[in-house]
């Protein structure tokens, strides 16, 4: 019984090698013929006088669905794009406008303001007057602010909400600058994985394949064959998963960049810059409560809270004002029967001083309101500091921890190619089935998958350094 059993396992091992000769013969015959049609198809194209464009990267497998054509885009590339025409930069530079004009506006206060204008009216009785003036062929009225502590505050407000309004539109800049980053090294990623799980998917199938025939002969239990299906079926989700990924991740560098939606992407394998070897917490920290653009933008917002205050101090403060009045009268509006004499050019030049002598609710109540919204700008401001110290911290962990990761899995790649190395050696030999090498080889294919994304997840934490300490544009523009 036992030579039997013998017999039989041998001949199964002669039948597996047989089996697979003839199928790494088949193989071979394959990329023969294809070899042969390729290089036919280029002679024919050279022949005929046709130009062959430069090849792709493979990762244009990876494109989106309907795109005609793919454009090659380099990371700064991606980054000048996305800074001249997202939307979300063209609206903080709006808003950026928007205060530059009211500081302007309220600035004009204490210039020279000439109106002129006409009270050209037909009078029946008394000239009574027309928006506080008296009837004229001809007016000029002329006004400028010479003291007033409300408004010269007020007009300071408005200075330092336009200095927000820039420190926000830097914080919005580089915000997008480590998206656009973000999404384009995550593309790029993601496709290259792509490319390792599609390889790791297809030796799960070969190996489930292998599987179910083992079953069929008995020589694995039928337990086997539901564990291979059960891996296959897990590979297939994570790349139909990592598909959906991908097209995500090129419709939103798209947008982000502004490329039209026929166009493809290709990009390049980039890296971030590495942090300096003398970089510490405590100056990491540092820099970025000095740099931040979102601190220093509330800053702003403090001291223009500030002059709100003084604003609402300075109304009880005497005002003044220079006024000029310029008028052409004519008889018609019956200014010689009710005036002594009647004469034809009129005008009025000097002070307007204004006195505040009693107005202590409303006073009261709008200096109370100014130094609230003082209190909780300096609210805001502190528990922005807190946080960006708390994320510095929290990256700077992480950072730390990905390097530590990373040399685990570089170690779990070296370990998965060297147990490859050793499967084909054996397999060649005899000593193991084809089943075992698809095995390895899948397993060397998730272990590139991992690497990427530790590579990708160091580089994360290292980009959020960069934005918080403000030197997330400097160190891509070099």
């Amino acid at each position: 019984m036992n030579k039997e059993t013998r017999s039989q396992k041998s001949e199964v091992r002669r039948k597996s090698r047989f089996f697979a000769s003839l199928r790494m013969t088949a193989e071979g015959v394959r990329e023969k013929a294809l070899t042969g049609i390729v290089l036919a198809a280029i002679c024919s194209l050279l022949f005929l006088g046709w130009t062959i464009p430069a090849p792709a990267s493979a990762q244009q497998a990876g494109l989106a669905p309907g795109t005609a054509e793919a454009r090659r885009l380099t990371l700064r590339e991606a980054i000048d794009m996305a800074l001249r025409n997202n939307r979300n930069i063209q609206l903080a530079q709006a808003g950026a406008d928007r205060a530059a004009a009211e500081h302007q506006e309220a600035r004009a206060i204490f210039r020279p303001q000439v109106l002129l204008g006409s009270g050209l009216a037909y009078t029946a009785g008394f000239p009574l007057s027309i928006e506080g003036s008296a009837p004229s062929i001809f007016q000029v009225n002329a006004s400028q602010a010479l003291f007033d502590r409300n408004l010269r505050n007020l007009e300071r407000q408005a200075g330092q909400m336009q200095q927000a309004a820039g420190k926000s539109l830097v914080e919005t800049q580089d915000q997008i600058v480590t998206e656009t980053v973000l999404t384009y090294l995550d593309l790029d990623r993601s496709r290259r994985s792509l490319e390792y799980l599609r390889s790791e998917t297809r030796n799960l199938q070969a190996a489930q394949q292998i599987t179910s025939d083992r079953v069929e002969a008995g020589l694995e239990l039928p337990l086997e064959s539901t564990r291979a299906q059960l891996n296959t079926a897990r590979s297939r989700s994570q790349l139909a998963a990592l598909e959906n990924q991908i097209a995500l991740l090129e419709f939103r560098l798209r947008d982000m960049a502004g490329i039209p939606p026929s166009e493809g992407i290709v990009t390049e394998s980039s890296e971030i810059p590495p942090m300096a070897a003398d970089d510490t917490l405590d100056a990491l920290v540092a820099r970025a409560l000095d740099s931040y653009p979102g601190l220093r933008a509330l800053d702003e917002e403090v001291r223009a809270k500030e002059f709100q205050v003084k604003s609402e101090e300075g109304s009880r403060w005497p005002r003044i004002n220079f006024v000029g009045q310029y008028g052409l009268f004519s008889k018609i509006n019956n200014f010689d029967e009710f005036f002594q004499k009647f004469q034809r050019n009129n005008a009025t030049i000097g002070l307007s001083i204004v006195v505040p002598v009693y107005a202590r609710e409303r006073y009261h109540a709008r200096l109370s309101k100014a130094a609230a919204d003082l209190a909780a700008a300096r609210y805001r401001r502190e528990e922005a500091r807190a946080t960006v110290a708390r994320q510095v911290r929290e990256l700077w962990g992480a950072i730390q921890q990905q390097s530590t990761a990373r040399e685990v899995t570089r170690l779990e790649l070296e370990l998965a190619r060297r147990s490859l190395d050793a499967v084909l050696a054996q397999y060649e030999e005899g000593k193991i089935n084809r089943l075992v090498v698809e095995q390895a080889r899948a397993e060397e294919n998730r272990a590139w998958v991992n690497l990427l994304n530790t590579d990708y997840e160091a580089g994360r934490a290292r980009l959020g350094l960069l934005r918080l300490t403000g030197e997330i544009r400097a160190a891509f523009q070099r």
